[in-house]
């Protein structure tokens, strides 16, 4: 008996909830399926599955053994494509972690033209909590500067120049008029990212500005439909706002005035190889953004 064999089909009866379902996917029989499973459960010693006439669940040991071994699994599969690599084109599955600001707004606009580069490359796009550590099965990791990130096993390179300013749609400086003067913006209603409707921000100049507003949340897509919809004045930045100022449903107001300036990095492990995935997705991003900062 086969251990990738057998530990491939172990994942997939629990992804399927069932051994047929397992069957259906691998192209075999429940039978062999299930010969499988109690053949891996002999070697390991312990029991994997609860069954039953209607069900099959996983025991607290095989929930265990199914995070570790899909890990394990996941990085075989790439040590196995990265080979491949060597002498043909790239293929795999490329892991990226991004909060869903920056997944949704910034790295999706560029994930159509780098997958039609590379038909045989597969990308996952995983949604991060901002601040969170990066998990060493992902490949890539876009962030802001984590401090406390362990030197000794990710490498970090630095992708743009994150300078926030602010926006707001046509309907609402059409309503409320448009802010001249820091002093003036006080004064209106502003779009917070988080979780209270105030926050406090540093502009450039060192200058700190108290803003408020009746609208606050932690969801990207709902903050930019606000913005857009005249809700209020939204603190962003260009690189995520592309397409909103290019059909002209957000405009920038207060020309002279940034904030929260800070520098976006990708991480990605510390390999004894070079991971050809990963490699072709930087040199094409950073390629794309520096063409784009010329134009």
């Amino acid at each position: 008996m086969d251990w990738i064999q057998s530990v491939q089909s172990y994942i997939r009866v629990v992804e399927e909830g069932s051994f047929n379902g397992a069957a259906r996917k691998l192209s075999t029989t429940s039978s062999a399926i299930s010969k499988r499973i109690h053949w891996l459960e002999e070697r390991i010693g312990v029991q994997l599955l609860k069954r039953t006439t209607r069900s099959v669940t996983q025991t607290e040991a095989g929930a265990l053994f199914y995070d570790r071994a899909k890990n394990q699994l996941d990085s075989w599969q790439s040590v196995v494509d990265e080979t491949r690599s060597v002498n043909q084109d790239p293929v795999g599955l490329l892991k990226i972690g991004a909060t869903l600001a920056v997944g949704s707004k910034f790295l999706v606009q560029y994930l159509d033209d780098f997958l039609q580069q590379y038909p045989d490359i597969r990308i996952q796009l995983i949604s991060t909590t901002p601040g969170q550590l990066p998990e060493l099965s992902l490949d890539l990791f876009i962030s802001r500067e984590i401090e406390q990130l362990n030197s000794l096993s990710f490498k970090a390179t630095p992708l743009f120049e994150h300078q926030a300013a602010f926006y707001a749609s046509p309907k609402y400086i059409n309503k409320y008029g448009e802010p001249k003067t820091v002093e003036e913006l006080t004064q209106h209603n502003i779009l917070i990212w988080g979780e209270r409707p105030q926050r406090e921000i540093k502009l450039s100049k060192g200058k700190r500005v108290h803003l408020s507003g009746n609208f606050a949340t932690t969801n990207p897509e709902a903050l930019f439909y606000a913005g857009k919809s005249g809700m209020g004045i939204l603190l962003s930045n260009n690189v995520m706002l592309k397409e909103e100022l290019k059909t002209g449903s957000l405009v920038r107001i207060l020309p002279d005035v940034t904030a929260d300036e800070t520098t976006v990095y990708a991480y990605y492990p510390k390999l004894d190889y070079q991971h050809t995935r990963t490699k072709l997705f930087l040199d094409y991003l950073k390629q794309r953004l520096a063409k784009e900062q010329l134009n």
